[in-house]
């Protein structure tokens, strides 16, 4: 049995002309459906059999729940019906509207849960969440949840990988709280929490590989997926007017120099300071913990309350640690990034 901790809004109403008999009650009557932003959850989905999917108890589509299979809320635990996808949905936050892809879960009450795909998830805390609207239901008909496609980011660095520090290059996994690490902003800065964590290294887990030389680092560096690093140049001036961004590692994947690397297990070890800094991990400027909401639901309980002790003001909000050390761009904006450096490329 595996338990995969991810977010979303729970509509405790039903779906609209929702019929128990019905087998398709997700089509195409919920395009501009509105979602009440203040019914932001975070729950848990039980994969029960441990096959990677959270069927939906729909036998009309060729599914059927595993005994357990289930999603479990604060106050609720709810078994899935159908499962649907509806692209172009939006999102307002702070003002700003993002198109992204939202799944929406059918539960067998008739109430409902909607959850961005994790490949959108724009950089913002739900608090700022003002609008959800579904965009267009996409006309195919789920069978399940895949787990590997659930937000689970970790924010790391591969074990082994030399940091930079105030007594020489140190492995992330022997710092300690105390210890003086080496940053490109304030110089050095005292690591004030260390977490771990060994977990599989497939699909969404799987590590990013940087080959030597790809990012300035002088040895193959291992990242996790949504860990930040550094980047430069004419391309990021000309669309950000900044002279330096923060880019995922996943978003800097180019199947040559940058790549997806999977493996049967990885152990993911990462740090904070005072504040959010830029530390150079073997030659290659990278972040370190930034505790936001995406990046806490990762951090293990025992950890998550261990940062709490260090930073106690994060109970009462993530954005009392303070902002991001550069701009952090979202997906979208990456794209955009990789985009334009592919340009001036080929016009050089």
């Amino acid at each position: 049995m595996a338990d995969i901790q991810t977010w979303g809004w729970y509509v405790p109403s039903l779906w609209p002309g929702y019929s128990a008999s019905d087998p398709d009650n997700l089509d195409a009557i919920g395009n501009g459906l509105s979602v009440d932003p203040a019914g932001y959850v975070e729950f848990i989905m039980r994969d029960a059999n441990n096959d990677g999917v959270i069927h939906d108890n729909d036998g009309f589509d060729g599914s059927s729940t595993a005994p357990g299979e289930v999603v479990i809320g604060p106050n609720v635990t709810l078994t899935p019906q159908e499962i649907a996808l509806y692209t172009d949905s939006t999102i307002v936050a702070k003002g700003v509207t993002y198109t992204v892809d939202i799944e929406v879960t059918l539960f067998t009450n008739g109430t409902y849960g909607v959850r961005i795909m994790d490949y959108d998830i724009p950089d913002f805390h739900h608090k700022h969440v003002t609008e959800v609207t579904l965009g267009t239901w996409n006309g195919v008909e789920y069978g399940g949840i895949y787990t590997s496609g659930v937000d689970e980011m970790f924010i790391c660095f591969g074990q082994g990988t030399l940091i930079d520090t105030a007594d020489g290059p140190r492995a992330v996994e022997d710092l300690q709280n105390g210890d003086m690490v080496l940053t490109l902003d304030h110089g050095p800065s005292t690591v004030r929490w260390t977490a771990r964590r060994t977990t599989s290294g497939q699909g969404k887990n799987a590590p990013v590989l940087f080959r030597a030389g790809a990012m300035g680092n002088v040895r193959d560096v291992y990242l996790s997926p949504q860990h930040r690093v550094l980047v430069t140049g004419v391309d990021v001036e000309l669309l950000f007017g900044v002279p330096e961004v923060l880019v995922a590692a996943a978003q800097l994947v180019n199947s040559s120099t940058i790549v997806r690397a999977p493996q049967p297990t990885v152990t993911y070890v990462h740090f904070a300071c005072d504040e959010h800094e830029i530390v150079c991990a073997e030659g290659m400027l990278s972040e370190t913990l930034l505790p936001g909401p995406q990046a806490m639901q990762a951090i293990a309980p025992k950890d998550l309350a261990r940062l709490f002790q260090t930073f106690p003001a994060l109970r009462q909000g993530w954005n009392s640690y303070g902002s991001a050390a550069r701009m952090c761009l979202t997906a979208a904006e990456a794209r955009a990034l990789r985009d334009v450096a592919r340009g001036l490329a080929m016009a050089s």
